[in-house]
């Protein structure tokens, strides 16, 4: 009889000690995006990597995935941008604990006047220039008339993709944060 009474409470240990093993965690990642004046830059969606487990390993949110990260970029369809997106190798606990989960960043673009994942132009390294709106005729001619009384330069829409994956390994719970910061400028 004293066997029986000891199961519950050997079993309640372990759901404790369990419970404090696979904590939850919520990862989140600031943007701060930083345009010319004559730009405007909209977050359409959030990067969501939802709540991971300790231990769970490499998740990845790939390009056209659904927690992918997307922005619109508005402005001078005749003029050329530069996007570059920095960000640190890691996110840390918002709290006392030293852990770390390292984190990897990526990001296309779509210049085809369309939200389409399809027409995406993955960039290599943090930096990309293009089109505002991509030009099948090539390069640009001659400058473009200036913003005047007399005329309104027409505007076109560019969408940045942000996508990437986090190694969640044996870590304390809690809250990790980290900064993303994507730079736009005309060229």
């Amino acid at each position: 009889m004293n066997r029986v009474a000891h199961i519950p409470s050997l079993f309640w240990i372990l759901a404790l000690l369990l419970g404090f093993q696979l904590s939850t965690s919520a990862q989140t990642i600031q943007f701060s995006v930083h345009v010319s004046s004559s730009l405007n830059a909209t977050k359409d969606q959030d990067m969501d990597f939802a709540t991971l487990i300790s231990g769970s390993g490499l998740t990845e949110i790939n390009l056209g995935d659904s927690g992918m990260g997307v922005f619109a970029i508005t402005g001078n369809e005749e003029l050329d941008v530069i996007v570059t997106m920095t960000s640190a190798a890691n996110l840390h606990h918002t709290g006392a604990s030293t852990d770390l989960i390292p984190f990897t960043l990526e990001f296309a673009y779509a210049n085809r006047g369309a939200n389409d994942v399809n027409q995406a132009v993955v960039v290599t390294g943090g930096t990309a220039r293009f089109q505002m709106r991509k030009r099948e005729s090539g390069p640009a001619g001659a400058p473009p008339t200036p913003p005047s009384a007399h005329h309104t330069p027409t505007e076109a829409t560019a969408y940045i993709y942000i996508y990437g994956s986090m190694n969640v390994g044996v870590i304390d719970g809690g809250n990790y944060t980290g900064n993303v910061d994507l730079s736009v400028t005309y060229d």
